[in-house]
């Protein structure tokens, strides 16, 4: 369908869910949260003028556009004091041609997140789903550096994807927490570069930790490697023809990313990545799960219409 604005009541029923899925980790136990304000995801589209189209106070300016991500920063730092962790994660563009997110807009983003005294750390991240060149998916065609890059003074390595945005962040007056740069790192060398240089002060790593989850022991903090040795494993998706082969755009984009997903439910479940699984083999997989599971659930139901002792969910307001 057509996508369509929210009305204002909707915005405070997202708010509120969004104020909710805070107090439920921390209900589990977790020490801190992060708002995904990035890759077109919600509130990514009411941050970027590509999307967040709208004429009310929710839109039509820079300010509108941010108050949203304002709200929620301060109603849940007011629900979840410190040493709770708030994180946000921000686009420092979304690469879309008509009215995208440019990285001036960005960084006028990040300026109040990153001096507004109630955030933790901010993470730098870019790209839309929309967009198959955003960063998103331009990895997973190609393969992981073979060589792991040489420190040289006189050469800089800009391994990640968003390391020249990450140091105009860097300089912000009143600069208040952590800056994290995730995306592109493979080697050491790349990642100790981005800290030495001042860039971040945090180094982000998720596909690649996704594939290889003991990386950081294993490889890039063991000190009997060589920095020749010291970077990710080089990998490609298998089948990304089958992604190609989808008509909607947008779907078959977002096919690869399928892969990780699976990789970190196993993970999950105890069990190690499996970087061999094809994404034709997945597709296939889900249909199966799905039909598996709809007859699961028609059972149950009818189990919890015979028997009244179906245990409850605890309900966190």
């Amino acid at each position: 369908g057509t996508p369509k604005a929210m009305t204002v009541p909707v915005d405070h029923q997202v708010a509120e869910d969004w104020k909710r899925g805070a107090r439920v980790p921390k209900a589990a136990g977790f020490k801190g949260i992060q708002l995904h304000g990035a890759h077109g995801f919600l509130l990514s589209q009411f941050l970027s003028p590509h999307t967040n189209r709208r004429t009310d106070e929710y839109g039509e300016s820079s300010e509108g556009r941010m108050k949203l991500l304002k709200r929620l920063v301060t109603e849940i730092r007011e629900e979840n004091p410190a040493p709770f962790c708030l994180s946000v994660k921000l686009n420092s563009g979304d690469y879309m041609e008509e009215g995208g997110l440019t990285e001036d807009k960005a960084l006028e983003q990040v300026r109040w997140l990153t001096t507004c005294g109630m955030v933790d750390l901010v993470e730098i991240s870019a790209g839309n789903a929309e967009q198959r060149f955003s960063g998103l998916h331009n990895s997973f065609g190609t393969q992981s550096l073979r060589t792991a890059p040489k420190i040289k003074e006189s050469t800089r390595i800009r391994e990640a994807y968003y390391t020249e945005f990450a140091e105009r962040v860097v300089k912000i007056d009143g600069l208040k927490c952590p800056i994290q740069l995730s995306g592109g790192f493979r080697s050491r060398t790349g990642m100790a570069d981005a800290i030495l240089s001042g860039a971040c002060d945090l180094i982000g790593l998720g596909r690649t930790a996704v594939l290889e989850p003991d990386i950081p022991k294993r490889l890039l903090l063991n000190t009997g490697l060589s920095d020749d040795e010291a970077l990710a494993s080089p990998h490609i998706v298998r089948c990304q023809w089958f992604s190609n082969m989808i008509p909607v755009k947008v779907v078959g984009s977002g096919l690869p990313i399928q892969f990780f997903y699976l990789n970190m439910r196993r993970l999950g479940n105890g069990l190690s990545s499996d970087p061999d699984k094809s994404i034709s083999g997945i597709v296939w997989r889900a249909i199966l799960e799905t039909c598996r599971s709809g007859w699961g659930v028609a059972v149950q139901r009818v189990l919890e219409t015979f028997w009244w002792r179906t245990p409850k969910v605890q309900k966190i307001d």
